[in-house]
């Protein structure tokens, strides 16, 4: 009798997850956003991106794309990153969307723009999944151009260098450094004095190692 009741707990616990497993599957394929919501309540942050990405494949909705991105880039997907990044960035909405974006708050006082942010996200991703000093350049400048004249805190050009000061990596900040050359737009604004200190005394110390 307890074989027949064991045999038959198996069977049903058998079936059970069977059907658990088709009803995943299912619905990962025809409602990611709600496996997204889910995994991310499960703190399974990097598969709620993929499957962000995933509903942005099938609705194009670009809003799924950049909370993809913005996942990918915290949990350290750096190569997944720069490829939604890409996609994001080049979006013919990417510009009316952060526009329609609240700012992010970075400390209890200050906030900065969506498209500041992301693009403060997408610098760093890029920059450290660059394969050559060749592409030193175009990173330092992609940061200078997504950076407001103001200067605020958390911006590309500051969280950029930031990254490379983490890293000691003195020969990137000297490109930086180099960069701002002929830039003169941020000049007295917010923290770039205070940024243009940290970088020059990180390179002053490249002839002496």
């Amino acid at each position: 009798m307890k074989k027949v009741i064991l045999k038959t707990a198996f069977i049903t616990l058998g079936a059970t997850i069977v059907v658990l497993v088709a009803v995943f599957g299912l619905m990962s394929l025809w409602a990611p956003a709600v496996m997204m919501d889910l995994t991310a309540s499960l703190g399974l942050d990097a598969i709620s991106g993929d499957y962000a990405y995933q509903e942005y494949e099938r609705s194009e909705n670009i809003e799924y794309l950049a909370r993809s991105f913005i996942i990918s880039a915290h949990t350290g997907n750096d190569r997944k990153a720069v490829k939604r990044f890409e996609l994001l960035y080049g979006n013919e909405k990417f510009d009316s969307f952060c526009e329609e974006q609240e700012p992010i708050k970075i400390t209890e006082s200050t906030s900065l723009s969506y498209r500041s942010y992301v693009c403060a996200q997408g610098v760093c991703v890029k920059y450290r999944t660059c394969s050559s000093q060749s592409e030193w350049a175009g990173i330092c400048q992609f940061a200078i151009d997504e950076t407001d004249p103001s200067f605020p805190v958390g911006n590309p050009v500051a969280v950029l260098a930031n990254e490379a000061r983490s890293n000691e990596d003195k020969e990137f900040c000297k490109q930086l450094l180099g960069s701002f050359a002929d830039e003169q737009k941020f000049a007295g604004a917010g923290d770039y004095d205070y940024v243009m200190k940290f970088l020059n005394d990180l390179v002053s110390g490249i002839s002496g190692t």
